[in-house]
């Protein structure tokens, strides 16, 4: 099956009047298809077989540098698959009103308790949004989980209060700033561990890189217990301003 062909033939004979993104060489991907544009757009491919798909509704605009997930889901109807991105891109129908028509669908929530500074409130809700936009979030669903766990726990924890989160490769980081000009350095991190052969789930559920040796950190069971620990980590050493006043 090709992915994109197929959804587009399903759109064309709803009328929608969409036309589906191409790659950079202008061609129509056969294991994925997506529509990237300013406002309502979404991503999809196959999900572990071509009679199961996964996908993400969100929005761009100019002021924001990242995509603003609204809702993603598992659909086994590729004509289902079609009517959501209809009623979400050119219907431009509330997300909530889609999600009552599409029961495949998982909706974006908001932390339950907020920072009191908005601009930190800000980069923690960037952070969990961002985690959430994953056409691949069903491939990991423990890992995941013990991500949101780390999150929760992360923003409530008082040693964090005052610092700006932020991701790379999927390790929380802080930053002073809320521009990223000043932070620890990039082998201060933490996040639940990725099981392997090298490291089995005996080793611990969440693991506090500090220094730049492979595994050179330390592994633990409890989310509290890893994340004092990388509190301390963080009083040890100055942070570095990476961009310095002229």
């Amino acid at each position: 099956m090709h992915l994109s062909k197929e959804i587009q033939g399903r759109l064309n004979k709803l009328n929608s009047g969409l036309t589906l993104s191409t790659t950079i060489d202008g061609t129509s991907p056969d294991t994925y298809s997506f529509y990237k544009n300013l406002g309502r757009s979404f991503r999809t491919e196959f999900a572990g077989s071509d009679k199961q798909f996964s996908i993400v509704l969100f929005e761009r605009d100019n002021k924001q540098k990242h995509e603003n997930c609204f809702a993603r889901g598992l659909f086994s109807d590729l004509d289902r698959l079609t009517g959501t991105i209809k009623r979400w891109v050119v219907d431009q129908d509330n997300i909530n009103e889609v999600k009552s028509d599409y029961e495949e669908l998982e909706l974006y929530s908001d932390f339950d308790f907020k920072n009191e500074n908005l601009e930190i409130e800000k980069a923690w809700d960037k952070v969990k949004n961002m985690f959430f936009n994953n056409t691949e979030f069903w491939k990991q669903p423990e890992w995941n989980n013990r991500y949101l766990e780390m999150l929760t726990a992360a923003k409530n924890h008082q040693a964090f209060q005052n610092y700006f989160p932020f991701t790379s490769h999927y390790w929380l980081r802080f930053s002073i700033d809320k521009d990223i000009q000043e932070t620890w350095t990039l082998d201060t991190y933490i996040i639940p561990t990725m099981y392997s052969k090298e490291i089995p789930k005996s080793s611990g559920k969440f693991y506090v890189s500090y220094n730049d040796k492979p595994l050179g950190g330390q592994f633990f069971n409890h989310i509290k217990d890893a994340l004092d620990f990388y509190a301390d980590k963080l009083r040890e050493k100055e942070p570095t301003k990476w961009v310095t006043e002229k």
